[in-house]
């Protein structure tokens, strides 16, 4: 089965119709990869601040808060203004005053971090041959109990050029401590 299946595939190739299919899907998988490749930002490189990024369920508005931390590296000569960014489908939000959980018996107030902000509508600058940090902040109408997201974060520049990387989540450690605390009492 398989044997004859080759035999036909080999004959179909060996006429000109076959020929010009194999030319035609290489062309289009030259095209694709060209293609992919300049819509890459040139010199830039995006890592994740993994202590930094993490998410919380929200008891105020039963949403998930996450707080996404980046590390932005342009080793080429010019600026890199970046104008857009998703997480899986999830514009940036401008970030509430603070970010507060609630315990059985007490109050945790969640710090941001230290490095530039994004600002939704806003450009953010990676000037050239610079390594700079940033955090934007994501809300999702989902709520989960897993403790782990995974999820693409996009960035495009003015250019609509774009950089993608796979991140993984964590569910902030003080949240984690806050539910051990209430399945302690039950």
């Amino acid at each position: 089965m398989v044997q004859q299946i080759f035999k036909q595939l080999l004959e179909f190739l060996s006429t000109p119709t076959g020929l010009w299919t194999l030319i035609g899907i290489g062309a289009v998988i030259a095209f694709a990869a060209i293609y992919h490749q300049k819509r890459q930002i040139p010199g830039f490189t995006i890592e994740a601040i993994t202590d930094d990024t993490w998410f919380i369920n929200r008891d105020d508005n039963h949403r998930i808060a996450i707080i996404v931390s980046l590390r932005l590296i342009n080793k080429s000569g010019s600026p890199i203004r970046i104008q857009r960014c998703k997480l899986s489908g999830y514009s940036p939000k401008i970030p509430p005053e603070e970010l507060v959980l609630d315990g059985y018996d007490k109050t945790v107030g969640l710090e941001y971090p230290k490095y530039d902000p994004f600002e939704p509508g806003q450009e953010y600058i990676v000037n050239p041959y610079t390594e700079q940090q940033m955090w934007i902040f994501f809300e999702s109408g989902a709520v989960t109990m897993t403790n782990i997201l995974r999820a693409p974060i996009i960035i495009k520049d003015a250019n609509r050029q774009r950089k993608a990387i796979q991140l993984e989540i964590r569910r902030s450690m003080e949240q984690i401590t806050l539910y051990r605390e209430a399945a302690m009492r039950w």
